[in-house]
């Protein structure tokens, strides 16, 4: 509780946010480039042109997850071994080639780059509306009394009626309960209700830094399952279980 309190004072918290923003445009372009590469690949396949292209993709694959293992060890602050490059140390270009096109580390890089196309949608959505629902709480008092301006539980002039309800079959009876609960619109007008809005807008500002935080820290951990060595030992020791 402390630590999501204090969540607007951490510096980390200000490169947690600069990591969610830039995985929006960077899943965008893993994503064009990942699906255009093997649209491009294996439809060219028939003629042997899309043989390196795909090659390419491979190997671009691991420069984009070095970028990543990078990003998060400097804006998550979370260390990441890097599974290292084993088609760079093959005996000969063919064994490279095997190496790169059937590793374990390509697969997982490539996995997580069409992983980063999700994340930052829902980095972009989080950010967007957390932020912007709170720093716009938190300015009431410069705004409130503009024209064509409402602050408030507006409805149009009409109260909030909602009315949940439970009904039971019972001895081929239908037994229902019914309750009406009725919202009056409100709307903040003078200065004490708009200084009043703008202390929710606080806890809505770090209630949601402590959430960001929280989704940034799970990206991280993500970025160590697939970019990382944690991954391949997991499989590895499974691997090994199973043969045993």
């Amino acid at each position: 509780m402390r630590a999501a309190a204090l969540s607007p004072f951490r510096p980390q918290t200000y490169l947690n946010l600069c990591y969610l923003l830039l995985a929006f445009p960077l899943g965008i372009i893993y994503f064009v480039f990942l699906v255009t590469g093997f649209s491009l690949g294996f439809g060219l396949l028939i003629i042997a042109v899309g043989v390196p292209i795909l090659l390419l993709v491979l190997a671009a694959s691991h420069v984009f997850a070095a970028f990543e293992r990078a990003t998060t060890r400097h804006l998550l602050s979370i260390n990441i071994d890097s599974p290292g490059y084993p088609f760079l140390d093959g005996e000969d270009g063919i064994d490279g080639v095997r190496l790169l096109v059937f590793g374990l580390e390509t697969y997982a890089a490539i996995c997580y780059l069409f992983l980063k196309f999700v994340v930052g949608i829902v980095s972009f959505v989080l950010l967007t509306t957390m932020l912007t629902t709170s720093i716009a709480l938190l300015l009431t008092p410069l705004y409130y009394d503009q024209p064509n301006v409402q602050v408030g539980l507006v409805n149009g002039g009409d109260p909030i009626h909602l009315t949940p309800s439970l009904e039971l079959p019972w001895n081929e009876l239908l037994v229902g309960v019914e309750f009406a609960v009725t919202i009056a619109e409100w709307e903040a007008t003078t200065l004490p209700e708009a200084l009043a809005v703008s202390v929710v807008g606080v806890v809505v500002l770090v209630a949601s830094l402590a959430l960001l935080n929280a989704f940034a820290w799970l990206n991280g951990q993500v970025s160590r399952l697939f970019l990382g060595t944690a991954g391949r030992d997991a499989l590895e020791s499974v691997r090994e279980r199973t043969a045993d």
